[in-house]
């Protein structure tokens, strides 16, 4: 039983790894503009001349390393499988989204993909949340802040974006309508998505 609960986990962690893979791809293919992350991603893509996938292993190891030296017991499982396999995921996924040309397309087509790719990010969200064993790194640190410091933990993600933003937009990252998008939608979307599931009774925690 204990098996088949961790191959369950296992599946649903590399399925929101993908999707999430699968968005910052959309996002930067599209050419529009990205949420903070991915506009850093692609600002240090870049600059750097390294790849997205390679700029996203770095930072997601970071960010773990971060979070397991402050907040070790939100740390787990999840974190770590989706901290080494995201950055590969982007750029496996990465040609076949490149050949599909997505900045050729018109702008209203472009506004759709970019709402799709914040409809997989809020799935990524909504399945670590619920089925993963352990936190993503990054919020791990901002919970920790939070209880050591008293920084809310809405105002430290607010803060956090505004560093990923500038710095990303410094280092060439193209911020735009599909960043205001990334802004107005992923997050009440996470929120809707979570409750459409628990009203359709297809979420549950796998414990």
């Amino acid at each position: 039983m204990a098996l088949v609960k961790f191959g369950g986990r296992l599946v649903i962690v590399v399925v929101a790894t993908a999707l999430s893979a699968l968005a910052v791809n959309l996002f930067i293919e599209c050419n529009i503009g990205s949420d903070t992350l991915t506009v850093l991603l692609d600002g240090l893509h870049i600059s750097l001349g390294i790849s997205v996938g390679l700029a996203s292993s770095c930072l997601s190891i970071v960010f773990l390393a971060v979070g397991l030296l402050l907040n070790r017991k939100s740390i787990g499982f999840s974190s770590v499988l989706y901290s080494f396999l995201v950055g590969p995921l982007i750029n496996w996924i990465h040609p076949f989204i490149a050949d599909l040309e997505l900045a050729d397309l018109s702008l209203f087509i472009k506004i759709v993909i970019v709402i799709l790719a914040n409809f997989c990010f809020s799935m990524t969200y909504v399945l670590l949340m619920n089925f993963g064993n352990g936190m993503y790194a990054l919020d791990a640190i901002l919970r920790y802040t939070e209880s050591k410091f008293g920084i809310r933990y809405d105002l430290g993600r607010i803060g956090v974006d505004a560093i990923f933003l500038s710095t990303g937009f410094l280092f060439g990252g193209i911020v735009g309508i599909g960043t205001v998008i990334a802004f107005a939608i992923t997050g009440p979307g996470t929120v809707l998505l979570e409750k459409m599931l628990y009203k359709f009774g297809g979420l549950y925690k796998l414990n």
